[in-house]
């Protein structure tokens, strides 16, 4: 069973994530910020991460520098501007994916299934 840990600081988001994914034969992990995650990835061994670009403590920036080569990541965020693109900027910085908040649980399925299969 492959293990996914998803990141983001809104509650609803990691509910229903990991409701949905472990409902798909995923074993999941939670954190709420770049802290949590960098704590459960060393507790529990991961298979891939999601993680939401914009957090309180330590951002998706951040932690995703800090992961960078250790298991494919997918950034996302709901937050698009005309002048700095984040999603482009957390591939630039080792996201394997992105993904556009909201989004359909379907897609999200497919990037990981795509990413580790």
């Amino acid at each position: 069973m492959k293990s996914i840990l998803i990141v983001d600081d809104d509650p609803m988001v990691l509910e229903s994530t990991q409701t949905y994914l472990d409902t798909h034969g995923y074993q999941t992990h939670v954190a709420r910020d770049g802290e949590e995650a960098l704590k459960a990835a060393r507790d529990h061994p991961i298979d891939l991460a999601i993680i939401d670009i914009y957090m309180p403590k330590k951002g998706g920036f951040e932690t995703i520098a800090s992961m960078q080569g250790r298991f494919p990541m997918i950034a996302m965020t709901g937050v698009i501007s005309h002048r700095f693109d984040p999603l482009s900027f957390a591939q630039s910085m080792g996201a394997f994916a992105t993904l556009s908040k909201p989004f359909y649980p379907h897609e999200l399925l497919k990037t990981i299934k795509e990413i580790l299969d």
